[in-house]
Parts: C-alpha cells; sequence; structure tokens
C-alpha cells in the first residue's frame, strides 16, 4: 500500500511538473510571436491551460513601446481568458470559441520626430513592402498559426496621450473609454484582433492614425468615429481620493499645475486653485474626505468640457501622490 502511495504521489509530481513547464513554454511562445508581430517587445506575466476545460488564462499581457519612443507600457491587459478548441491545433488552427479581454490602458505616444507609436508597429504598416528579398528574407517573422475567434468580449479602460513633439515635458491628456463587454464575432488573425483593440481605444481621442486606420481597412475592421452630442453638458472633470493630506494634495496639485501651465488664483483655505493649460480653463478642488483627501480637477475651453484635459492633469498629479 504504502508503495502504491509513493507512485501515485510521483505520477503527480510528474504531470505537475509538466504542466509547469509546458505552461512556461506556451507563455515564452506567445512573447517570442508577439514580439515577431507587433515590432515591439512583447512580456506575459502568467499563462495557465486547462486541457480537460479546454480553457486557457493569460495575466498581464503587456506590450511596449517600440524602438524610438520613451520607455514604457504602450498596451496594459492584466487579464485574458479564452475558450479553445485543442484539436483544431492538430489541424494547424487555433480555434478560440470564446474569448474576454479586459485591456487596462492604452498609453498613445507621439515621439519628438511627430510619430505615433502605434504607426511604428508592424502591424500598422501591412502594405509596405521590403526594397529586397534578401532583406524580406533576413527580417522574416515567426510564423504564426492561422487563428480563429468566434465571439470576443471585450472592455476597456483608459487612454493616455503623451506627446513628446514640442520638447521637454510632454502633454498628457487622459480619456476615459468606458467600454464594457462590448462583443465582436468572426475575428480571424492576430493581426487583425490587435488593430481591433488598438482602434476602438483610439476612438474617444482626436488622434487619427493614417497607419492604424490603414491597417484597420486592409484587415477588415470597420472604424466608426465617436458621435459628439450634448457636449456643452457633458462631463468636464476628472475625481480622485488619495491616501495623502490636505496640505501635500494641495501643493502637489499647484506645482502640477505651475508645470503644465499658469495660475491665475489660489485659495488654500478653500483648497481651490485656477489656471489655464494649453488655453483650457482648468478648476483644481481639493477636499478632506473621510480618511482621504479628494482631488477634483475640471477644465474647459470656450466653454465646451475637456474631460481628456482634466484626466491628463490629473495624472501628473496622481503621479506625485502615488
Amino acid at each position: 500500500m504504502k508503495k502504491i502511495l509513493i507512485i501515485i504521489g510521483l505520477i503527480i509530481v510528474v504531470l505537475v511538473g509538466f504542466s509547469v513547464v509546458r505552461d512556461q513554454l506556451i507563455k515564452a511562445g506567445i512573447s517570442f510571436i508577439g514580439s515577431s508581430v507587433l515590432g515591439a517587445r512583447v512580456e506575459v506575466g502568467g499563462f495557465s491551460l486547462g486541457v480537460m476545460t479546454q480553457s486557457a488564462k493569460i495575466k498581464n499581457f503587456r506590450i511596449y513601446n517600440p524602438k524610438g519612443f520613451p520607455p514604457g507600457i504602450l498596451l496594459d491587459m492584466p487579464k485574458i481568458s479564452v475558450d479553445l478548441d485543442l484539436l483544431s491545433m492538430l489541424k494547424g488552427k487555433l480555434h478560440i470559441q470564446s474569448a474576454v479581454v479586459d485591456l487596462k490602458e492604452v498609453d498613445i505616444v507621439t515621439n519628438q520626430d511627430g510619430i505615433l507609436n502605434v504607426d511604428a508597429l508592424k502591424i500598422a504598416q501591412q502594405e509596405k513592402k521590403p526594397e529586397k528579398a534578401e532583406k524580406a528574407k533576413a527580417e522574416k517573422p515567426a510564423k504564426v498559426m492561422p487563428l480563429q475567434i468566434d465571439n470576443l468580449t471585450l472592455s476597456i479602460g483608459s487612454v493616455l496621450v503623451k506627446d513628446y513633439s514640442k520638447g521637454g515635458e510632454p502633454s498628457v491628456e487622459a480619456y476615459e473609454v468606458g467600454i464594457k463587454d462590448k462583443t465582436y464575432k468572426n475575428i480571424t488573425s492576430v493581426q487583425q484582433f490587435m488593430v481591433l483593440v488598438l482602434v476602438e481605444a483610439m476612438k474617444p481621442t482626436a488622434i487619427r492614425s493614417a497607419g492604424m486606420y490603414g491597417a484597420a481597412t486592409i484587415l477588415g475592421v470597420a472604424f466608426l468615429p465617436a458621435g459628439v452630442a450634448g457636449v456643452l453638458t457633458a462631463k468636464d472633470y476628472s475625481q480622485f481620493e488619495f491616501n495623502a493630506s490636505v496640505d501635500k494634495a494641495y501643493n502637489v496639485s499647484l506645482d502640477v499645475l505651475k508645470q503644465m501651465g499658469t495660475i491665475k488664483s489660489e485659495d488654500k483655505a478653500a483648497g481651490v486653485i485656477k489656471g489655464k493649460v494649453d488655453k483650457n480653463d482648468i478648476t483644481i478642488k481639493i477636499e478632506k474626505k473621510e480618511k482621504v483627501t479628494q482631488v477634483t480637477v475640471s477644465a474647459r475651453k470656450f466653454m465646451l468640457p475637456q474631460a481628456q484635459v482634466a484626466g491628463g492633469v490629473m495624472y501628473k498629479i496622481s503621479e506625485k501622490l502615488k
């Protein structure tokens, strides 16, 4: 009986060890192939495959800025869950019946040469061809298994837009995309999936990426610009709570507004700072709440709400109050 238990224990250890090694190899493969397809570094924090359940989970899937841009994360997906047909892989195709993707943040960066980081990705250069056959052979990307996603459920949190083209500290705008459990059907390639995600994330912004939208046309991804309605009554503010004193939050907010623009007035007793950033009227309100300090940044330009500008100022404040 003791020998049987030892044998069973050894079998379990071997199976667990095999699963761990298998998942690590797949994780490395996703990073390698993703980097090859995108032309930018891709990292995967964790991967687990359920053979019996025919499902997989990916944690902390991140795409980093390509060469020629400041170091940083371009796209951050904390969680991806898929139900897949493992037998389809024996036929040379990855068939995913359903995928649930949680996209936390996308950072759209314009470098000092006025080039967008998304336009520097390989997927935004689909129509470009190598000048020489030798060069094409030398830069041949890793072979990608054909992909079919029947149903995709996508959630997108926020987009940060950073512009370094004017030199010095970048201007920053923040947008709340607010896509929650939006569904898409019949996605037929990794490239189409990535373009779809980035185009959806860019919709609330004023950015029009020729390369990305060109790729969307080639790959069959529809782009519908966001409508403009009720603009005068739209949200014009960004609001967060911090574990910091009112004095610290006020001083940090004042410093940030001085760095980003000009101060028109300040009233520390009332917790109100007013100023301008790129012709936008900015008001910062600092209030003490129970156990936290609440900071509200509002922005308007010619009476029109500019939530993305308010979000950019808040982003700078939050960096210093973390």
